[in-house]
């Protein structure tokens, strides 16, 4: 018996099975200018993770797809209006990296003595689909008390990037836009004003263009998404009412730049304070999808709310 195309039935069959049985697990591959990488896969998606480059998740596809990140994941220290003490070893540094599980990585930082924290980040891959568990742990390896939040910088290929406005916002615009210069920042959540950004009912969406941007606001849907060529990605993590959110007061942002190719989805943490060996856990999880809606402008993004909650449910934050 033979397939139309007159290949053997047989050799598609064992081709298909070879092809789920090399491409499931994780393994250690080479993938673009690191060596040690750590590829997590299992069938359907894929996600890479380099070590040694501060232990950065460097790609996450479907199987299908192409790469959805330009440059990565990266969970760093902020607040940035704080400023905080450069953390070399955390944000590029090797992290020491184990198997924990059939689909999950350890990751442990060296202790930063700059900052006074050391990280700890597991990541999981759902057994089927593209859902991904990031979880990331600070601690305070001083003597005395630190105080600071976890801050998701994941430069993406989005297009558009969107995330739903707090109808009960500390801002009266219910957004806000960064001003001024590097150690001078602050926002503007009266009057923002950005070519970037759209209002569409109750969503914020940032937009193609050429200036470089960075806008915010206090969202407590517990979600941010990227669009980009009919792939969506979703970020969801918990959304803390109470919580000290220093970044001037943004819980979600988003940094565009001034060429119009990369955008940084960036969910927040509140700040915490940590007294000395306390820690404080972020956890994230992601869903990526092909859609076949047609998105030419921030009028279309609402057609996308459907899909971001069938994603939320089938990877529900407790």
């Amino acid at each position: 018996m033979t397939a139309r195309t007159g290949t053997p039935l047989a050799a598609i069959i064992l081709w298909a099975i070879a092809l789920s049985t090399t491409w499931a697990g994780v393994k250690t591959i080479a993938y673009e200018k690191w060596n040690d990488c750590l590829e997590i896969a299992n069938g359907t998606a894929r996600v890479v993770i380099a070590p040694s480059a501060g232990g950065r998740i460097v790609h996450y596809s479907l199987a299908d797809g192409p790469n959805f990140f330009l440059g990565g994941c990266q969970i760093d220290i902020g607040p940035e209006l704080d400023y905080p003490p450069r953390h070399q070893a955390l944000w590029t540094g090797p992290y020491q990296a184990e198997k924990t599980g059939p689909l999950s990585v350890r990751l442990l930082s060296a202790k930063d003595t700059d900052i006074g924290l050391q990280i700890t980040r597991t990541v999981e891959l759902a057994e089927s689909g593209a859902g991904v568990t990031v979880r990331q742990t600070m601690t305070n390896i001083t003597a005395r008390d630190a105080a600071y939040c976890h801050w998701d910088r994941t430069m993406t290929r989005a297009q558009y990037g969107f995330f739903e406005l707090n109808s009960q916002s500390r801002f009266p615009a219910r957004w806000s836009v960064r001003l001024g210069e590097n150690r001078s920042y602050s926002y503007d959540g009266k009057t923002p004003a950005s070519p970037r950004v759209k209002i569409v009912g109750d969503l914020l969406v940032v937009v193609p263009g050429k200036k470089m941007e960075k806008v915010g606001a206090d969202s407590a849907a517990g979600w941010i998404a990227g669009y980009a060529d009919g792939w969506l990605y979703v970020k969801r993590f918990p959304y803390f009412p109470d919580g000290d959110y220093a970044d001037g007061g943004n819980s979600v942002e988003f940094w565009v730049d001034a060429a119009g190719t990369r955008m940084e989805i960036e969910p927040l943490s509140p700040k915490v304070k940590l007294k000395p060996g306390e820690s404080f856990p972020f956890e994230e999880q992601w869903d990526l999808q092909r859609v076949d809606e047609k998105i030419e402008s921030a009028d279309d993004i609402p057609k996308l709310l459907p899909y971001v909650r069938k994603m939320a449910l089938r990877n529900k934050h407790p």
